[in-house]
């Protein structure tokens, strides 16, 4: 069976969460991997930076300031990214922020907030491209979330919950979408920092880190390619 490497080149990936700086990684080692990039997010200004990036390094980026707050939004999302690029291939699900507590004492509008932004915009973005995919035989959801997903941590709140529930999200689209050529990947990573090192002198995990595993998990063989969760 052939091991070839897939190529990214001319692939079309839309990032959300793309207002945070782990977002903005992805996109530009996608970028530079030949894909053209759509940067989805709340805060034009972060979003603009992160483009701005991608474009002096040579790359393609739209970008698209969006509540994804209703199924619309996330259609407009998908048929803007299609429509201004001519495809799309692979969506990428950044966990934009973590917010938790004591389940006894946790704050409600912490709680909404934090399930609106890890689950209720996962589900609107993958329910806006699936149809899509499926149609094309072919696509690839990708959820970048924390190792708060694979354990149970004390005050993690809403936040564990939510990364709890994303991966079985991701779950449920690939049973209900593996025949039509749809690859989901669940990434885990502990938390990603700028710096390269710590205050003692130890490596950290950096978002460079993080975007090399997702090129690597987007570009081995069909045949090689898992969908469990991996954790970095």
């Amino acid at each position: 069976m052939e091991n070839k490497i897939q190529s990214l080149q001319g692939k079309t990936a839309i990032v959300s969460g793309g207002s945070t700086e782990l977002a903005g990684a992805v996109a530009l080692a996608l970028a530079q991997a030949g894909a053209q990039v759509c940067l989805s997010g709340k805060q034009p200004d972060l979003l603009e930076l992160s483009a701005a990036r991608i474009r002096s390094a040579g790359g393609e980026c739209l970008v698209l300031v969006s509540e994804l707050d209703t199924l619309e939004a996330a259609q407009e999302v998908f048929e803007r990214t299609r429509d201004a690029l001519g495809s799309l291939d692979i969506l990428i699900i950044v966990s934009p922020f973590w917010g938790g507590g004591q389940i006894h004492e946790h704050n409600i509008k912490t709680w909404d907030l934090v399930m609106s932004a890890n689950l209720r915009e996962p589900f609107l973005l993958s329910r806006a491209v699936l149809p899509h995919f499926r149609q094309q035989k072919h696509g690839e959801i990708m959820a970048i979330g924390s190792d708060s997903a694979l354990g149970i941590y004390q005050q993690d709140g809403a936040f564990g919950v939510a990364l709890h529930a994303l991966n079985t999200l991701m779950e449920l689209i690939r049973v209900e979408n593996s025949e039509y050529g749809v690859r989901t990947h669940i990434l885990s990573p502990a938390l990603a920092l700028s710096d390269a090192f710590d205050m003692t002198g130890k490596p950290n995990l950096t978002t460079r880190d993080v975007s090399e595993w997702v090129l690597w998990l987007l570009t081995r063989p069909p045949h090689l390619r898992s969908n469990n969760p991996i954790l970095i």
